[in-house]
């Protein structure tokens, strides 16, 4: 097993384990995956994830922020971060971005309205 294949089966079977709740097993497949790229956004957020669903968002909030600062394009954990930060109770029931969803570009995110001054301002999508 090379160490790019031993990364990805580790980050597949913590996905799977939080997914189901089995928090022990996620953190040791986490742990693995560090151990093999501890500097991959994936594995932070993964962990971010994990500190969450163990209701401890400061932990929570530490690892989505380092995903982010590794690379700032890594959007899961932007959102992940961006829910749990938020105070409404909307946005804390949005679901966890585990980062295995197909990425939307922000184009189809925004649409671009022009008030009587004919000035532009984004406006986020409603989501269907």
């Amino acid at each position: 097993m090379n160490r790019m294949s031993a990364f990805e089966e580790y980050i597949a079977s913590a996905k799977k384990a939080l997914k189901v709740g089995d928090y022990i097993m996620a953190e040791e497949q986490i742990k693995k995956a560090m151990n093999e790229n501890p500097h991959s956004p994936v594995v932070h957020n993964l962990y971010g994830i994990l500190e969450e669903l163990l209701k401890e968002d400061n932990l929570a909030h530490k690892h989505y922020r380092a995903a982010n600062a590794l690379d700032p394009a890594y959007t899961p954990a932007m959102r992940n971060l961006e829910r749990i930060s938020t105070f409404e109770l909307r946005g804390r029931s949005a679901h966890i971005d585990f980062g295995d969803t197909p990425e939307q570009s922000e184009e189809d995110l925004y649409i671009i309205e022009y008030d009587r001054n004919h000035v532009g301002h984004l406006r986020k999508k409603d989501r269907k």
